[in-house]
């Protein structure tokens, strides 16, 4: 059993999925990660797969790419490194920030500046600007060791300076605040 991290990048059209997910089915490999989005009409995919058979990188990538028209793809395939995953998730806690206000340049570089400053690792991110509003919604984890509220306060200060609001939550609180899946369960075990 080979493990690989399978990366891809297209325009977006309907079946994309579909298509990836049938070539890497068709060469004995069973998907156990996946994350995608479309981002201004480009379709992106990483995800993880393990194949019951040894495969060259390139067998995948060319089958992969067999599913689209010429030069329309790109596709990357690397070895998965089990010691990626084993970062120790026991030292960390995942957090949701959100930030609004009038979008403006540089404000992820003040904020990644400032996470990568307190060994805050963002996991999930996802920004969407309506006129001159901008909302970004960010997955991250952060050191046990860290302060929270000092950092809660740090970082409201450094983007009330450039005039956003930031919140930020322990993921358990932004899921039972925010998920209507969490209030269904809170419902049925009322009833």
């Amino acid at each position: 059993m080979k493990r690989h991290v399978i990366s891809v990048l297209a325009p977006d059209r309907v079946g994309i999925v579909k298509s990836i997910t049938t070539a890497i089915t068709n060469l004995g490999g069973n998907i156990d990660g996946m994350s995608q989005t479309v981002v201004h009409g480009y379709f992106t995919i990483i995800l993880t797969a393990t194949f019951n058979k040894t495969l060259i990188q390139d067998e995948i990538r060319e089958a992969i790419l067999a599913q689209f028209d010429e030069n329309d793809a790109s596709v990357i395939v690397r070895p998965f490194e089990e010691s990626l995953e084993t970062r120790c998730h026991e030292e960390h806690e995942r957090y949701i920030l959100t930030i609004t206000g009038k979008d403006r340049p540089g404000i992820l570089k003040t904020l990644t500046t400032y996470l990568y400053e307190s060994n805050i690792n963002i996991e999930d991110y996802y920004f969407t600007i309506q006129g001159e509003h901008v909302t970004h919604i960010g997955e991250i984890t952060i050191p046990r060791e860290l302060d929270i509220k000092q950092l809660q306060g740090e970082l409201q200060t450094l983007l009330s300076s450039i005039d956003l609001i930031a919140t930020l939550q322990h993921e358990n609180i932004f899921r039972a605040t925010s998920e209507i899946y969490s209030i269904r369960q809170l419902l049925k075990g009322k009833s």
